[in-house]
C-alpha cells in the first residue's frame, strides 16, 4: 500500500487515466491510414507528425493533464513503430507509402523512417516526464505491451531490445540518478562474477 500511495504521490490517478486513454489511442493511430484511405504504413499516420501538433498545443496551455496525453500517446506511437521496424517480410506493406507519389519508398529509406519516428517518438514520452516515478511507469507500460502482443506479433526479442535500449539511454540521459544506478549496479555485477574466476 506504500508503494501505491508513493506511486500516487509522484503520478495522480487522472494522470494514469489520460494517459492510458492517449496510449489506447495512440497504439491504434497509425493504422488509421485504413480509415483515411490511405495506403498502408502512410507516413502521415506513421512518422510522428501528429506529436508536432499535439507539443505545440501543450506548450500554449502547459496543462498537466495534456502533458499525461502527449506522454501515453508518444510511448504508443513508439512502441508501434518498435513493431513494424520487424516485419515478417520488407515488401509491399511493410514500406512506408508517401501520399499522392503513388508508390512506396525503398526497403532502406523505410527502415531509416520507422527507427527515426519509433526514436523521436520515445524521446517525447521521456523528455515531458516531470519525475522518474513517470519514467518507470511508462518503461513498465511499455514492458506489459511488448509482452502481451508478443503472440500477436510474433516476435520478443528484438522489439523487447529495441524499446529496453531507446528507454534506457533516454531515461539516463534524463535522470541522473538512473544512470548513477545502473552504473553502481554494473559495478557490483562485475565485482561479484570477478569473484569466481
Amino acid at each position: 500500500m506504500d508503494f501505491f500511495n508513493s506511486f500516487l504521490d509522484k503520478v495522480p490517478l487522472i494522470g494514469v487515466f489520460v494517459s492510458f486513454a492517449a496510449y489506447f489511442l495512440g497504439i491504434k493511430f497509425p493504422d488509421w491510414d485504413f480509415k483515411m484511405k490511405l495506403a498502408h504504413r502512410n507516413i502521415l499516420t506513421h512518422s510522428p507528425l501528429i506529436l508536432i501538433i499535439f507539443i505545440r498545443l501543450y506548450e500554449e496551455s502547459k496543462n498537466d493533464m495534456f502533458r499525461f496525453f502527449l506522454i501515453g500517446f508518444s510511448l504508443a506511437l513508439a512502441l508501434h513503430f518498435i513493431f513494424d521496424m520487424y516485419p515478417r517480410g520488407w515488401g509491399g506493406g511493410a514500406l512506408i507509402h508517401i501520399p499522392f507519389k503513388k508508390r512506396a519508398c525503398n526497403v532502406r529509406f523505410s527502415k531509416m523512417i520507422l527507427i527515426f519516428s519509433a526514436v523521436v517518438s520515445a524521446v517525447i514520452a521521456v523528455a515531458y516526464t516531470h519525475n522518474i516515478t513517470e519514467f518507470y511507469y511508462i518503461g513498465v507500460i511499455g514492458l506489459i505491451t511488448i509482452l502481451k502482443d508478443t503472440v500477436k506479433e510474433e516476435k520478443l526479442f528484438r522489439p523487447l531490445f529495441s524499446f529496453a535500449f531507446f528507454i534506457f539511454v533516454l531515461g539516463c540521459i534524463k535522470y541522473r540518478e538512473l544512470f548513477l544506478g545502473l552504473k553502481a549496479g554494473s559495478h557490483y555485477l562485475y565485482n561479484q562474477i570477478s569473484m569466481f574466476f
